[in-house]
């Protein structure tokens, strides 16, 4: 436990992982993806605490998806470790207890990330972000459009 705090240093340290997923995933948003999902991996596996899955209309557009995810967490201290990106519609962005995965339509609809960790609790990365706030860049949220 951490002096004072109450709270373990695990549990601090997997509420800034949250912290930097949600902003994964608002980044993402930002630049039109569609279909974010933030899954919480914590209590399935040890080698991630979340991913972030979205969808983009185009590969352009993907990369663009991708390039906003870490720029966000670089600009919040977190860094890259790999980025692989083989022209198969989905890119990986792995900052270590983050993984990202960008894909188009097709490759979203066939590997089906959301049914693989079904088990896995769904993170509201849209909460606080009411009709009156804005995203990063002054955009408001459109939760209905996507």
């Amino acid at each position: 436990m951490g002096p004072g705090t109450g709270k373990s240093a695990i549990t601090e340290v997997e509420a800034g992982n949250r912290k930097l997923a949600v902003l994964a995933a608002r980044a993402m948003y930002e630049q039109r993806a569609e279909d974010i999902v933030v899954l919480d991996l914590r209590t399935l596996v040890d080698y991630a605490d979340f991913f972030v899955v979205a969808s983009a209309a185009s590969g352009a557009r993907a990369r663009g998806v991708a390039r906003a995810a870490e720029k966000a967490l670089a600009q919040a201290g977190g860094g890259r470790l790999n980025r692989p990106d083989h022209g198969t519609g989905w890119t990986l962005i792995d900052f270590g207890d983050i993984v990202a995965h960008v894909f188009d339509r097709a490759a979203r609809e066939f590997y089906r990330l959301e049914d693989l960790w079904g088990d896995a609790p769904r993170v509201d990365w849209m909460e606080g972000m009411g009709s009156g706030e804005r995203l990063p860049g002054g955009k408001r949220p459109c939760p209905t459009s996507r």
